[in-house]
């Protein structure tokens, strides 16, 4: 239960209730029994496993390796690198057994002075104990290593789309004074070797491929993220990941393509507590292939204060994270064994599951979004004072202008309407007097809506000071050592806190007529409570963000989101601030659009604000090829207004210096309205720097960055 009493608040459960968003609950997949399966082998070494109309499994009882055929196109995919591939790899010991492998277990002691050195076991190794159990639907492959007191199970399921592949949690098992750190689950399926016709598909940033007949350096550590970012509630972990340059994770997907045929693997269960994990030719595991699978971690390593005046000494999560982990495999072939079809496959996971919201309407006209800043707090010498730079009457004054400008789509996205913007995180109420409080927003929002055009108000129910009327201690997260998490003055709400606060002020801002909240945080981080009273994983935060935006969509209308990590696509009606830009790995050969082709034609998306890029035309450019809807960050009053406020980033947003750019950027994105709800089924480098982009109907939209220009083709030009 997550009942707590704590400060007259809505007890966490009742909070949850409310919004009719049910307790997360911890499904575990049942283990088979029976008659161990001894099968006898064909001469390659497999035996036919399991067998639907589309695809067959093969399994090698010797060392319980698999193969998958595609009974149609006859393509074969392999768990490990074939004997002629072994015999070109360098590597010896330990890294040439995980090739032969379909997992590596990492584990640690839970006791003793050792307890963070890390060993690993697999499935080659001689002490190994492994049996098989199949069904008429499954294949179970059972190990045990008995010098360390470790057990773990792996199923194998063929579907219509292809494999999937689990580690049910009830398999681990842990008898002696050694646990699972992590499991590498088939790292080595689908390996290719250098020179291969194909690529690997990383979820960096929109997507990034690395082609397998380009050199690489030689990489020591590949590429290794966890996907949704690092662990908020372990300072260990998450200040080694927040302050890079590097492209948060924001979907747990990766493929490979090899000739003309592919697969996409998707995280299905558990993805939100594991890594993405690659390497090309080069790197320490392997001197000729390029690899990629998923490590599922199931303990994190963190500091531990023994005292307040003692440095941290690490130490590892005591308990195991204990969910079950899945991946499913989905073939492609042909003209869609690329980035496009992995895509789409995805999209068909997300539709099959209702993981995604269904297709768009068609429209007459692109929308805008227009984010609105109406002011901030700023405080010195002890003072605290609002600085109005959008009061309601010029918020509205700006939306008539712009209409009369040509945009003839728009929602409005408000900022700083609450009391003193916001300063006490957790009081927002009433309405700022500065911009004309509740009265003169109730005015603005009946006149926007005459126009059409939706007003969202802008909130963060996640990130509350210290300074705020709500306890931290209380209402705060806490990490692995059971203390709640603070970084620099701020610490993050339960899940629970959340919902309940934002239950209050959507039932409040439902009065004067918002049609919806902008919620920052929802739609980019995710995090582990281990508060002993109200644990949570990363996938039960994901679940009560999913019902909270559920619960605004049906109360206001809208629910909107910055970034869209997977989860948050299925009750989203806009993500800001898209993936759209890459990490530039030194792996990352080319960035390409998979996850704007995943979610175009089914959630509005944009990047960065017009009146914001660095790179005014290349950017622009990017939005117009990756399918992006316009947006503009605009004050009524000058920027320099707010430079002593927290939004002192905002550097040019004058809407008199950018309503005449606004209409114009418009009136190019407008050319663009009958693509809104297509899906992307094409994209390729026709040239050096020119792409283009296909449509469900035909329609190419082709995007030349050497002259700075776009043409659409099928549907009128620029």
């Amino acid at each position: 239960m997550l009942l707590i009493l704590s400060g007259g608040e809505t007890p966490f459960d009742q909070a949850l209730a409310n919004a009719g968003i049910p307790e997360p609950a911890n499904d575990h997949a049942p283990l088979y029994t029976g008659e161990a399966w001894q099968p006898a082998a064909e001469a390659d070494g497999y035996a036919k496993a399991l067998e639907n109309e589309e695809y067959a499994l093969y399994y090698r009882p010797d060392n319980t390796q698999i193969a998958v055929v595609d009974k149609k196109s006859g393509a074969r995919w392999t768990s490990n690198p074939s004997e002629a591939q072994l015999a070109n790899e360098a590597v010896k010991g330990t890294p040439l057994q995980n090739m032969q492998s379909t997992f590596v277990l990492t584990y640690v002691m839970n006791e003793g002075k050792d307890q963070t050195l890390e060993k690993t076991v697999n499935a080659v190794d001689k002490t190994v104990e492994k049996s098989a159990v199949k069904t008429d639907r499954a294949l179970q492959v059972n190990y045990r290593f008995p010098k360390v007191g470790l057990s773990l199970s792996i199923q194998y399921e063929l579907t219509k789309a292809g494999l999937t592949a689990r580690i049910p949690t009830d398999g681990i098992k842990e008898e002696d004074k050694y646990v699972v750190y992590t499991v590498s689950l088939l790292p080595y399926f689908g390996a290719a070797s250098s020179g291969e016709n194909g690529y690997l598909l990383l979820p960096d940033g929109p997507g990034g491929i690395v082609k397998f007949d380009k050199a690489h350096m030689n990489l020591t550590q590949g590429y290794l993220n966890q996907v949704y970012g690092g662990e908020i509630t372990n300072d260990n972990n998450y200040t080694k990941t927040s302050y890079s340059r590097r492209e948060q994770v924001s979907y747990g997907v990766f493929g490979v393509k090899r000739d003309d045929h592919a697969f996409v693997a998707i995280l299905s269960k558990g993805g939100g507590s594991a890594s993405i994990a690659a390497n090309p030719p080069g790197s320490k595991v392997s001197t000729n292939l390029f690899n990629v699978g998923s490590v599922m971690s199931y303990r994190e390593k963190y500091l531990y204060y023994r005292t307040r005046n003692t440095p941290p000494i690490e130490d590892v999560q005591p308990d195991r994270l204990d969910t079950d982990r899945e991946v499913q495999y989905r073939f492609l072939n042909g003209d869609q064994a690329n980035y496009i079809g992995m895509a789409g496959a995805y999209r068909d996971y997300l539709q099959e599951n209702d993981e995604i919201r269904p297709q768009l309407q068609q429209t007459d006209h692109i929308p805008l979004l227009l984010e609105l800043e109406g002011g901030s707090y700023s405080s010195q010498f002890n003072k605290t004072k609002y600085v109005a730079a959008t009061t309601f009457p010029q918020a509205a004054e700006i939306v008539q202008g712009l209409k009369d400008k040509g945009v003839a789509n728009m929602t409005v996205a408000y900022y700083g309407w609450q009391h003193l913007g916001g300063k006490d995180s957790y009081d927002r109420f009433p309405i700022e007097p500065s911009l004309g409080g509740a009265s003169a927003a109730k005015r603005f929002i009946a006149g926007a809506k005459k126009l059409n055009v939706p007003v969202l108000f802008y909130d963060d129910y996640l990130n509350l000071s210290t300074k705020s009327s709500l306890s931290a201690s209380a209402n705060g997260i806490r990490g692995i050592e059971g203390i709640t998490t603070v970084y620099d003055g701020w610490y993050f709400s339960k899940p629970a806190r959340t919902v309940d606060m934002a239950y209050d002020t959507i039932n409040k801002l439902k009065s004067i007529g918002v049609s919806g909240i902008l919620f920052e945080a929802l739609g980019d981080t995710t995090f582990n409570d281990y508060d002993k009273k109200t644990y949570l994983t990363r996938q039960d935060t994901n679940e009560i963000y999913q019902g909270l935006l559920k619960y605004t969509r049906e109360k206001l209308g809208q629910a909107g989101v910055f970034r869209g990590n997977d989860y948050s696509l299925k009750e989203s009606s806009m993500v800001v601030n898209f993936p759209h830009d890459s990490s530039y790995d030194f792996m990352i050969d080319e960035t390409v659009p998979f996850y704007p082709a995943v979610a175009h034609g089914f959630v509005s998306y944009t990047f960065d604000e017009g009146n914001l890029r660095n790179d005014v035309k290349t950017e622009f450019l990017k939005e117009i090829e990756y399918g992006a809807i316009p947006s503009f960050f605009l004050t009524y009053d000058e920027t320099r207004k707010l430079k002593d406020t927290g939004f002192n980033w905002l550097y040019s947003s004058q809407y008199s210096q950018w309503a005449d750019r606004i209409g114009e950027e418009y009136r190019q994105f407008d050319s663009l309205a009958k693509l809104y709800n297509q899906k992307i089924v094409g994209h390729e480098e026709t040239g050096s720097n020119v792409f283009a982009t296909t449509y469900e109907d035909g329609t190419r939209v082709v995007v030349d960055y050497n002259k700075g220009t776009f043409v659409v083709e099928g549907g009128g030009s620029q």
